[in-house]
């Protein structure tokens, strides 16, 4: 069994692989990052989302533990880290620009890239095993650019669409706090429809605009992936052909984990 943890900005994201060779998704839960919790409870949390699943059957609690960790919030990590020693579990690996599941990092600080960006490019990558643009549609927007030797060559972070609705709200006197969802069309006629198409519309504007210009720029078709909480919300308005995939995160930390393991998961150069 393998146990991934993604430790966002907004959520903490686990997932279980009960064969982590064979790509098969078993259970993803989510809980809020804030506020930050104990180790002691962190813990419980885990032990109630793996009990859960051995007492319908899927896994036994005594079955071997591996876990790995993406993190983009440094304060959490370690915490969750003392959350899993107590289970049983083996030492966590966690994603960093040394531990990029076969990816060479074409950076200039390659310290600086977030975890949660390497396992997206990861998965994207190898699982289609050509060069991909990967738009991950959480806290932040951001798009990463994986070339057909299968190194990062970097990408674009901007806003995401829940941090830009909550800045008009706190930053405004009268803009009211929308819930956010796809436009019907691309003019607003009231207050509430206008915030939402300026966000949506000018989100997935940005993005496609950003992956002409690159593509451009590295002479190379790239296919595109969405993923993040509010992929789903762009995806019907975004005019690229792109795949959705809103748990690729977890799907590239199973392949990085596999790949430390010494299995070889494609040739390192794209067909």
């Amino acid at each position: 069994m393998l146990l991934c943890i993604d430790i966002g900005n907004s959520f903490i994201g686990f997932a279980l692989f009960l064969k982590p060779h064979i790509n098969k998704l078993s259970v993803v839960k989510k809980i809020p990052s804030a506020p930050l919790k104990t180790a002691a409870l962190y813990k419980e949390i885990f032990e109630a989302f793996i009990e859960d699943y051995s007492t319908r059957g899927f896994i036994k609690n005594s079955e071997h533990k591996a876990v790995i960790i993406s993190s983009v919030v440094p304060v959490i990590t370690p915490i969750i880290v003392e959350a899993l020693q107590d289970l049983g579990a083996e030492k966590p690996l966690v994603v960093s620009h040394r531990v990029t599941g076969g990816l060479t990092l074409n950076l200039r600080r390659k310290k600086t890239i977030g975890a949660d960006r390497i396992s997206n490019a990861t998965a994207g990558y190898f699982l289609f095993n050509q060069a991909v643009a990967v738009v991950d549609c959480g806290t932040a927007t951001t798009l990463t650019v994986v070339g057909k030797n299968a190194d990062i060559l970097g990408g674009a972070i901007m806003p995401g669409i829940g941090l830009m609705q909550k800045a008009l709200f706190k930053g405004t006197a009268k803009l009211p706090d929308i819930a956010v969802k796809t436009p019907k069309g691309f003019l607003g006629r009231d207050t509430e429809s206008a915030i939402t198409t300026g966000i949506i519309h000018g989100t997935a504007g940005a993005v496609e605009n950003i992956i002409q210009g690159i593509e451009g720029e590295i002479a190379c078709e790239l296919k595109i992936i969405l993923t993040g909480g509010f992929a789903k919300i762009i995806s019907p308005i975004l005019k690229l052909n792109h795949i959705l995939r809103p748990n690729l995160i977890f799907e590239g930390m199973r392949l990085i984990y596999l790949q430390t393991k010494g299995l070889k998961l494609f040739n390192k150069t794209a067909s």
